[in-house]
């Protein structure tokens, strides 16, 4: 039917259910869902973690990567082609590595490990000496290719996590609040980074990607190997009935 050929459709249909048996088209369904909807009990913590997690990842991104060739200097290392070459390249093969593990990894689990590993990379960072260039350069690149790779995971899980009728709004709000988490990312370094030092700043940016730890801990569903229904339909059940607190 989907290619026009109605009537070959229609006689294998009566073929093997039966004359009686008509196609018709699916009637649409009016949608009354409003922005604000993403805001009531049943979409209010997925809309939180989307947000909060896109945000926590963001603001260490760009406050980084904004301002590399500071960073690159406190390393020893100088902003030229090779080293561009290089960061460029763990960058393609953090996002390659990321593609697979969102295949083979939990959702879940993907997201919490990265971002308990970032946060350990920018702590190990804030505190090796500056002499010690070999070790920083190895936490950084760490940092990098771990940092390419769970960034797959913003075009993922906002879209898992909402149902049809309001996924353009959850995906778009989500998508916002990372916007805004850049540009606080990208002003606030600066300024920290000369009345803090580069150190301080980089713990600070660590906590951050605890934050983001915590929140997916408590609110990240496990939406791989699920349909967007069904995944949509799991985040509202478990938002609806949370699972009980252990008995003591």
């Amino acid at each position: 039917m989907g290619k026009g050929r109605r009537d070959q459709a229609m006689a294998i249909v009566h073929k093997y259910f039966g004359p009686n048996v008509l196609l018709v088209d699916e009637a649409p369904v009016a949608s009354r869902q409003r922005f604000l909807s993403l805001f009531g009990p049943k979409y209010r913590r997925r809309t939180a973690f989307n947000s909060l997690f896109f945000v926590c990842l963001v603001i260490p991104y760009f406050a980084i990567y904004t301002f590399l060739p500071s960073i690159l200097q406190v390393m020893g290392l100088d902003t030229n082609f090779t080293t561009d070459l290089l960061l460029n390249g763990l960058l393609i093969v953090g996002a390659l590595l990321g593609i697979a593990l969102t295949v083979v990894c939990s959702r879940r689990g993907f997201l919490i490990g990265s971002f308990i590993f970032l946060a350990a990379c920018l702590v190990m960072l804030s505190i090796i000496p500056v002499h010690q260039s070999g070790w920083l350069i190895l936490f950084f690149a760490a940092f990098t290719l771990v940092m390419s790779a769970v960034s797959n995971l913003v075009g993922v899980f906002p879209a898992e996590s909402f149902p049809t009728e309001v996924r353009s709004m959850g995906v778009g709000f989500a998508t916002s609040m990372s916007r805004l988490g850049s540009a606080i990312g990208t002003g606030l370094l600066p300024l920290a980074i000369m009345h803090y030092g580069m150190p301080a700043t980089t713990g600070l940016l660590a906590v951050v990607l605890i934050i983001g730890a915590i929140v997916s801990i408590a609110w990240a569903p496990e939406t791989k190997g699920l349909s967007l229904v069904d995944a949509a339909q799991d985040s509202a059940r478990r938002a609806a009935h949370p699972a009980p607190a252990p008995a003591k």
